[in-house]
C-alpha cells in the first residue's frame, strides 16, 4: 500500500457521516448553551451577592419619603410651581440612583485574607494581609468590615476588641475605593499563644454613597494558624551528650513484637498464658505458644499528662501545662534528629471530636510535624488518668519500645504503675516538671529519671490542700 492508500484509509477512518456530524453540532450548541445559562446564573447570583451569606438591609429610606415626595410633586403641579416640582423629581432621581448603587455595591467586591505562614512557633511575628478589590466601575465610597480574629494573637499597632457576647476577637477597618481599584495592608501577628487559631468569618458593611441605603453580609471565608510549641534544646533539657535515653540497644539485639505472631512453636515454661495460641492448642491437642517478629528497630513513646494537678477537677496551671508539652515536643525534636522511630500518647481528646490523641512510632519524614500538629491541638482537660492510660496502651506497644512519660506532677499511683511496667521488662523514663523528685523511685527500679524544675522556677506553684480526717468527719457530721 502506497502513500496515497494509507492517505485513503486516514481520510476513510476520520470522515464523519451527515448524521455524526448533526448529533456533534447538537452536542456543542447544548453545550454553548449550558454555558450561557451558568454565565448568566453566575451574573445575577453576583449582582445578588450569592457569594455572602445572612445578608440584612437596612435604609434611611422608607415609603414616609415617597409619600413625602409624591405630596410635593402634586403640590408643585397643582400651584404650577416650578421649585416645587424639581425638587419632588431631584429626590425620586436620587432614590433611583441610590437604591441601584446600593443594588450594585457588593458586585464585583473581594476582601481576602493572606497568612505568611500557616504554621509558626510560639515566639515568632507572621505578617497578615488584607486585600480589598473592586472590580466594577461604581466606587465604594464607605467599606467597614469587622473580621472575626483570634484575642489571644495581638496585633502590632493595632486592637483587637473582644466581644463579651461571643468571647471572639473583632477586628474592625474602613476601606474607600475606587473604580476598579484594589488596596492591600500589612499587619504583624504576635504568635503568642498555641494552638490553632481561626481568622474570618467577616461582616461587611456597604452601601450607596448618598448613605440613604446601607447592605451588611457576612463573608463565611476562614484562614487557620497553627502555632505550635516552643522547644527547648537538649542543652536546656540537661540531657547528656551522649546515649540521653539510656544505653543505645545493639544493631543485633532483637526485640520480640507481640503484635507481629509469624507462628507457632512449642510451650516453654517461661512462657506466660498471655503467649499461648489456645486455637492452636485445640487443634493439636498440645500447648503451644506464639512466635512473634523480631524487630531490631528501637522505638521511643512519649506518654504526655495534661494534668497538672493530682485530679482533674482541682483544676490546672496553664503555664505549667504549656511547660509540660513544650518537653513532650522537645523530646520528639530530639529523637526524630537521632533518626529513631517515635510516637506520641496524651490523655487528652482532640478539639471538637472524642478522637484521642495518638501516633504510632514511626520514621516518617513527617513524623515532627503531625507530632507539633497534635500538640498544638492539645487541650487541659484530661479524658483519663495517666497511669490508666499507659497501663492500657502498654500491651499494643512493640516489646523494645521505650516509654518516656511527661508529667507535670509524679504522684503515687503514676510511680507505682510505672513501677509494675518496669518489673515486667519495659524501659521507663521519666521526665518529671514537680518540685521535688520522686521518693518512691531508686537507682534499683530501672527507671531513669530527669528532674527539669529549672524549666518552671518563674511559676508559682499552688499548694494542694488536703482535708483534715477530724474535719471530715466534723463535715460529715453537720452534712446529712
Amino acid at each position: 500500500m502506497g502513500v496515497n492508500g494509507y492517505k485513503k484509509c486516514i481520510m476513510a477512518t476520520t470522515k464523519t457521516n451527515p448524521e455524526e456530524q448533526s448529533i456533534k453540532n447538537n452536542a456543542s450548541s447544548g453545550r454553548t448553551q449550558k454555558v450561557l445559562e451558568a454565565t448568566y446564573k453566575g451574573v445575577f447570583q453576583e449582582i445578588r451577592g450569592g457569594r455572602f451569606l445572612d445578608m440584612t438591609k437596612d435604609t434611611q429610606y422608607n415609603d414616609a419619603w415617597l409619600v413625602l415626595c409624591f405630596i410635593v410633586l402634586m403640590g408643585g403641579v397643582f400651584w404650577g410651581n416650578s421649585f416645587l416640582t424639581t425638587a419632588a423629581l431631584i429626590l425620586f432621581v436620587i432614590a433611583a440612583v441610590s437604591k441601584t448603587w446600593n443594588q450594585l455595591s457588593l458586585f464585583g467586591l473581594y476582601y481576602k485574607r493572606h497568612l505568611s505562614e500557616t504554621r509558626a512557633f510560639v515566639g515568632e511575628t507572621i505578617t497578615l494581609t488584607l486585600e480589598v478589590c473592586n472590580r466594577k466601575f461604581l466606587p465604594l465610597t464607605w467599606l467597614q468590615i469587622s473580621d472575626v480574629f483570634p484575642a489571644d494573637l495581638p496585633i502590632k499597632d493595632r486592637e483587637v476588641f473582644v466581644n463579651n457576647s461571643t468571647n471572639l476577637g473583632e477586628f474592625r477597618s474602613f476601606w474607600m475605593l475606587g473604580a476598579f481599584q484594589s488596596i492591600q495592608r500589612d499587619f504583624e501577628v504576635e504568635c503568642t499563644k498555641r494552638g490553632y487559631h481561626n481568622y474570618g468569618p467577616a461582616t461587611i458593611s456597604t452601601g450607596d454613597g448618598f448613605g440613604l441605603f446601607d447592605r451588611k453580609v457576612t463573608l463565611p471565608t476562614k484562614n487557620r494558624l497553627i502555632i505550635y510549641p516552643q522547644l527547648y534544646s537538649a542543652e536546656e533539657l540537661k540531657l547528656p551528650a551522649k546515649n540521653p535515653f539510656g544505653e543505645s540497644p545493639s544493631h543485633h539485639r532483637l526485640f520480640e513484637d507481640p503484635l507481629r505472631t509469624i507462628g507457632i512453636r512449642e510451650w516453654q515454661p517461661s512462657d506466660s498464658l498471655r503467649r499461648v495460641h489456645w486455637k492452636a492448642t485445640a487443634r493439636y491437642q498440645s500447648l503451644l505458644s506464639r512466635l512473634y517478629e523480631p524487630s531490631e528497630e528501637a522505638q521511643m513513646v512519649i506518654f504526655l499528662n495534661v494534668a497538672t494537678m493530682r485530679r482533674h477537677w482541682q483544676g490546672y496551671m496553664p503555664e505549667l501545662h504549656e511547660r509540660a508539652i513544650s518537653v513532650a515536643g522537645s523530646l520528639s525534636a530530639v529523637c526524630i534528629e537521632k533518626r529513631l522511630s517515635t510516637g506520641l500518647i496524651a490523655n487528652a481528646g482532640f478539639p471538637g471530636t472524642d478522637k484521642g490523641l495518638h501516633i504510632l512510632p514511626s520514621r516518617n519524614p513527617d513524623q515532627l510535624t503531625q507530632i507539633l500538629e497534635l500538640l498544638a491541638a492539645v487541650t487541659p482537660f484530661a479524658t483519663s488518668n495517666i497511669e490508666d492510660m499507659i497501663l492500657h496502651e502498654s500491651p499494643r506497644l512493640s516489646w523494645g519500645a521505650t516509654f518516656m512519660i511527661v508529667t507535670a506532677i509524679a504522684h503515687d499511683d503514676l510511680l507505682i504503675a510505672m513501677l509494675e511496667l518496669a518489673r515486667a521488662g519495659r524501659k521507663i523514663i521519666l521526665f518529671t516538671l514537680a518540685e521535688k523528685p520522686p521518693t518512691l523511685i531508686d537507682e534499683t527500679s530501672g527507671i531513669k529519671v530527669y528532674h527539669l524544675p529549672h524549666l518552671v522556677e518563674d511559676l508559682i506553684a499552688p499548694e494542694e490542700i488536703f482535708v483534715h480526717q477530724d474535719l471530715k468527719g466534723l463535715m460529715e457530721e453537720v452534712v446529712p
